[in-house]
């Protein structure tokens, strides 16, 4: 049995006004728990079917695969209501057999329509490809800086034990806030004060000074996005 706390999508009066099927199936609720997913499918079906929220293991299980295999609810919510508008249009049809909407009767559709969806683009192989990547961020104050960083980074992290990686993120971390409104500076500096502890004892003012590093390229990544969190591994 399946609760359903999870709210289901607005309904519109007629989906084939607004979007076609492959819009919809391209678009989605981005960060639906399992949970949720299934919850929001079984409170469809339970809507159109006039039932109760019960998923039959068989496609629980499917909803579960259609989860992890990240197909958009849209789809799902659109082929139920599709499958629903089939159903009401035969019902009462001498000859015709009784249709159950069920995601077991939806899933061909949901394979064609998967099927059609472009492969994603190869992920880049490698650390300098990777940070080269995330160098082309839209917007990246001092992209050139990064991208020498990118191009250096193996190279840098074999030597001195990565320190040399880490001050030349520093370098590039100003070089982009040099660019930036003062006031994103200040944020940045904001953000490590609050992270800042005394240097504990036995540890030495070049490691302490390190972790001050690391820090400011932490707190300045999580609330400017510099350095691109790439970069941070």
């Amino acid at each position: 049995m399946v609760s359903g706390s999870a709210s289901t999508p607005p309904r519109r009066e007629d989906d084939r006004c607004c979007r076609t099927r492959r819009a919809v199936f391209r678009e989605g609720i981005p960060g639906l728990t399992t949970k949720e997913y299934i919850e929001t499918v079984a409170q469809e079906l339970g809507r159109v079917r006039g039932r109760g929220l019960l998923l039959s293991p068989a496609d629980a299980q499917l909803a579960l695969s259609w989860h992890a295999s990240r197909v958009p609810i849209a789809a799902v919510i659109a082929e139920v209501r599709r499958a629903a508008r089939l159903r009401a249009r035969t019902s009462g049809v001498r000859g015709a057999a009784e249709m159950l909407v069920s995601l077991q009767a939806i899933a061909p559709a949901i394979d064609r329509l998967a099927a059609r969806r472009p492969a994603p683009p190869p992920k880049p192989e490698g650390l300098r490809a990777q940070l080269r990547a995330a160098a082309q961020a839209p917007g990246l104050a001092a992209r050139g800086a990064w991208e020498s960083l990118a191009d250096a980074a193996e190279q840098l992290l074999a030597q001195d034990g990565g320190n040399g990686y880490w001050t030349a993120a520093v370098r590039a971390l100003k070089a982009s806030l040099r660019e930036l409104p003062r006031s994103k500076g200040l944020q940045a500096g904001a953000a490590l004060r609050s992270r800042i502890a005394p240097r504990p004892r036995g540890m030495d003012r070049r490691r302490y000074q390190r972790s001050l590093q690391l820090m400011l390229l932490s707190a300045s990544s999580e609330r400017l996005g510099l350095p691109p969190p790439a970069f941070l591994f």
